[in-house]
């Protein structure tokens, strides 16, 4: 049988074949010339191989993954249109967009509040109930006249929900709205103020696991709000975007912690936060960990895969 030619010349990573000489597709021949490549080097003929060295899986660039007991999500950026969209990831792993132009490259940080997924990425923030984006609600204040400054949810950087209130980082500082209204925050008096750029806030149990550019700590939550207070844990940052979604329960593990646990990564370690502030690195015998600013972190059972960069 003879030979059937579908792709003559193409360009790739390492070009050195001028993109004008490449052939449409023709249909009497079924030739044409492939007109992109990824991870191949092209010769002077043309002829296709193997790039040596690191390989990019895909083109696309994706980012700010979540799912946590409700709707799973991504974002990829689009380079011609120069935007991001947010999609809702389906459980045949098909997609569903939501939300286009948002800014790319920008990452979001969620929460889960019922069926409902708020976001936020420093640009915009939204809401999304069953693919359906809609703006973050801004909730009506009704109760006795008052002189404090009330408005909507500020656009922020990271964002958790924590003791029936959201919380929203701006830059070095937290606002936290009023009690079970997500809309509404004042912005004067509810909230805590670090001296650099906040790069994480989990929440558990008993308080928030947060950490500015500089260091790591918890901040306790009771009942009572003006007994919250923040105390340091850690003298080295939490690699940003590195704390696990979905806490973890490791009662069962070597570590027989009660309770729902954090889990993300700084340059001392892979961090392990308890629900009631306790702050342990699991690798600090064991590894060498690379050191990074940014990272990310998936549990699975009793397995833990955690990239630094």
């Amino acid at each position: 049988m003879a030979n059937v030619p579908l792709i003559k010349r193409c360009t790739g990573v390492n070009n050195r074949v001028d993109s004008k000489r490449l052939r449409q597709y023709d249909r009497e021949t079924g030739v044409s010339d492939l007109a992109e490549g990824v991870n191949i080097d092209i010769d002077e003929t043309g002829a296709i191989s193997s790039r040596l060295g690191l390989v990019e899986i895909s083109a696309i660039s994706s980012h700010s993954c979540f799912q946590d007991k409700g709707d799973a999500f991504i974002v990829q950026d689009r380079t011609a249109e120069n935007d991001a969209v947010l999609y809702r990831l389906n459980a045949d792993f098909t997609l569903t967009g939501v939300q286009s132009g948002l800014v790319k490259a920008a990452k979001l940080s969620y929460f889960q509040l019922g069926a409902t997924t708020f976001y936020s990425n420093g640009y915009g923030n939204g809401t999304v109930t069953g693919a359906v984006a809609a703006i973050w609600p801004a909730t009506t204040y009704y109760g006795p006249t008052t002189l404090k400054d009330l408005s909507a949810a500020p656009v922020g950087t990271h964002i958790a929900f924590h003791k029936a209130r959201a919380w929203v980082s701006v830059e070095g500082a937290i606002y936290c709205s009023e009690p079970n209204k997500p809309g509404l925050f004042r912005l004067a008096g509810r909230g805590f103020r670090f001296g650099t750029d906040v790069l994480m806030m989990r929440p558990v149990a008993g308080g928030v696991w947060v950490s500015d550019s500089e260091t790591t700590g918890f901040i306790s939550t009771s009942e009572k709000w003006d007994a919250s207070k923040y105390v340091r844990k850690a003298n080295v940052p939490a690699h940003e975007w590195s704390d696990n979604c979905r806490l973890v329960d490791l009662s069962e593990s070597i570590l027989k912690i009660e309770g729902l646990s954090a889990v993300w990564s700084s340059n001392d370690g892979m961090c392990v936060g308890s629900p009631n502030g306790e702050l342990k690195v699991i690798t600090e015998d064991n590894l060498l960990y690379p050191t990074g600013s940014s990272g990310a972190t998936v549990v699975s059972d009793r397995i833990a895969i955690n990239t630094v960069y």
